[in-house]
């Protein structure tokens, strides 16, 4: 006799499938008053002081638009300067290379008066509003592509070497205790190609990372590490830039702000951290969002494009490899003759020079009491002479002094000068052997340093 079979139990029922939980859509927290108005200052400025970005990328469009623009500005600018401050301004009546004038700092106190009197009318029309997200997003991308063609314009300055060129002639015969301290920083900056490599290249790194959302933090903290260096010097060595310097690590501490607290719970405190949300609160379908990228990468390649190309043909013209203009060199001068008499090499004359330099810019004297004197002017080759004009007087009468060449290395001035009839014997020097600076180079083995 079998037994029976077992019988099998009844399987267990499934679970339902269920499809994973939506996230859902965090709410936004209503902002604080001080945060609300702090906005809307901070929104008020950025927009009004750059009010032509991006704008003045355009050729030609930037000098028009600045000049509409002042006549806007610029009367409000006199009246609050005069009935504010008690200062009578004037207007600068052409370029002077200076960014710190008079009428700068009262355009930035202008742009920070006319802010806070926006802010605080948008606060009393715009009260019920408890936030402003969607805003914030674009000022944040607004802030990121100022700061990145700013940075990347000085970067590609230094990169192909136009705003310090190598120091010149003239500058290489000038005693140290007659530089200023801006002339002092710019030979010190001038000398180095590598060194020019170096700070531009992190630069126009921090401006290329600022481009991306991912990337904005640590471009913000590449700028604000580059450009405290750049306001320290600045300030210490009084280049008048100190204003728009300040400004732009005004605006990396802006892209910085959200961070703030991550960053130093992970640099500071050693506690963990959460990711930062990266989306943008604006919603596009997908082609629009590709036709914003095209957009954004067409913008991006015209802000370099830009950059690159006007720093390319400045380096042509004016860079360490520009040619030289005829006779260019350091000539020492040999015989001194003043209406037919010989003038001796006394030190402390305000007659005789001392040297002749032909520079890119034009022709400098040095006399015996180590007094200089700049000219406008070139050497005309068909008419074998000098035609000079003050450097501190270009529009000035011009002078014209013959040249004679009896050799490669020695020319010979006569002409007019100063009210009388000179004769110059000149002798053209090696400035590699003269110039310790030019000539000494670099060198990975020293056994003693090798400071002079």
């Amino acid at each position: 006799m079998t037994s029976a079979a077992p019988v099998p139990a009844p399987p267990e029922p499934l679970a339902p499938v269920t499809s994973p939980p939506t996230p859902s859509v965090p709410s936004v927290e209503p902002w604080s008053f001080a945060r609300r108005f702090g906005f809307r200052f901070v929104f008020a400025f950025v927009v009004l002081y750059h009010l032509l970005f991006p704008l003045y990328l355009i050729p030609g469009l930037d000098e028009v638009l600045s000049k509409q623009l002042d006549l806007v500005w610029q009367p409000m600018e006199v009246w609050l300067s005069k009935h504010v401050f008690g200062h009578d301004l004037v207007l600068p009546t052409g370029p002077s290379g200076s960014g710190d004038k008079a009428v700068d700092y009262a355009h930035m106190a202008f742009m920070l008066s006319l802010s806070l009197l926006i802010a605080g009318g948008w606060s009393f029309i715009d009260r019920r509003r408890k936030e402003y997200v969607k805003a914030y997003d674009f000022l944040r991308v607004y802030v990121r592509y100022i700061l990145a063609f700013a940075m990347l314009s000085y970067g590609f300055a230094k990169v192909i070497k136009t705003q310090f060129p190598f120091p010149n002639l003239e500058r290489l015969t000038q005693p140290v205790g007659e530089l200023s301290p801006m002339g002092l920083l710019w030979t010190f900056m001038g000398y180095s190609p590598g060194y020019n490599l170096f700070t531009g290249g992190a630069e126009a790194l921090g401006g290329l990372l600022l481009f991306f959302r991912r990337t904005t933090t640590l471009g913000a903290l590449v700028v604000v590490g580059v450009m405290v260096n750049v306001v320290a010097l600045n300030f210490f060595y009084d280049v008048p830039v100190k204003l728009y310097s300040t400004l732009l690590i005004s605006l990396a501490l802006f892209l910085l702000l959200p961070d703030v607290r991550r960053l130093a719970d992970v640099l500071v405190f050693n506690r963990a951290t959460q990711p930062t949300v990266l989306a943008t609160p604006f919603a596009f379908s997908s082609r629009v969002t590709w036709a914003l990228r095209g957009v954004k990468a067409v913008f991006i390649g015209w802000m370099l494009y830009s950059s690159v190309s006007q720093n390319l043909s400045m380096y042509e013209k004016r860079g360490d490899n520009a040619p030289n203009p005829p006779l260019y060199g350091f000539y020492d001068v040999e015989s001194f003759t003043r209406d037919g008499q010989v003038l001796p090499p006394l030190l402390g004359d305000t007659w005789r020079w001392r040297a002749f330099i032909v520079n890119r810019h034009g022709p400098t004297v040095r006399k015996m009491d180590d007094s200089r004197k700049r000219y406008f002017g070139t050497y005309e080759e068909g008419s074998k002479s000098f035609t000079l004009a003050d450097g501190r007087q270009p529009d000035a009468a011009k002078l014209v002094l013959a040249v004679e060449q009896p050799d490669a290395e020695h020319l010979v001035l006569k002409g007019p000068y100063e009210g009388a009839t000179i004769e110059v014997k000149l002798r053209k020097v090696d400035t590699s052997s003269k110039f310790l600076l030019v000539g000494r180079g670099f060198n990975w083995v020293q056994e003693f340093p090798f400071n002079r």
